[in-house]
């Protein structure tokens, strides 16, 4: 039975291709290249692309990797900038818009950094303990009153409702 090669490993230019992977090349447009197809690329890059070439271009992603934050700190310093030279050229309109866009990278700013949580808050309040409550409990009991009976039952069955934690 003959051995099945790679398609890629046995192509004229498998250098050119290797380094266009390590680059960051997609599949479908190196096959496009080359004249194979984009599975056969795939199953090169994941098979046989050395690893030094496979990390040069995770090092390539890595540092071409930006997070938001840092893009938005680079639009608050653009931003910045056209605010001072609006305000130095009495450019009042550019400096209103410059505003509303540091107020927005600000905002954003916050938000990605946790300062700015809009996340609905939910109190809990201990009703047991609430003057409103305490005081239609002394109302019942008082109602009450002219029937022993009945208020040792609902003061009873007060007593036994379970604490509720805040």
């Amino acid at each position: 039975m003959s051995e099945v090669r790679c398609k890629v490993c046995s192509h004229p230019d498998r250098p050119e291709v290797d380094r266009l992977l390590a680059q960051g090349a997609t599949n479908t447009g190196t096959a496009r290249q080359f004249g194979v197809s984009s599975d056969s690329v795939r199953r090169h890059r994941d098979r046989h692309l050395s690893s030094a070439l496979k990390a040069v271009a995770t090092r390539r992603e890595t540092a071409g990797a930006v997070k938001a934050s840092d893009r938005a700190e680079e639009l608050y310093v653009k931003a910045q900038g056209i605010l001072e030279a609006a305000e130095t050229a009495g450019q009042g309109q550019l400096a209103l818009a410059a505003i509303k866009e540091l107020r927005a990278t600000v905002e954003l700013l916050a938000k990605l950094s946790g300062e700015l949580d809009e996340r609905p808050q939910v109190n809990i309040v201990n009703v047991q303990s609430s003057p409103e409550w305490l005081a239609i409990q002394s109302r019942m009991l008082e109602a009450l009153a002219p029937f022993p009976d009945a208020r040792v039952a609902v003061a009873g069955a007060l007593e036994e409702l379970p604490e509720v934690e805040s």
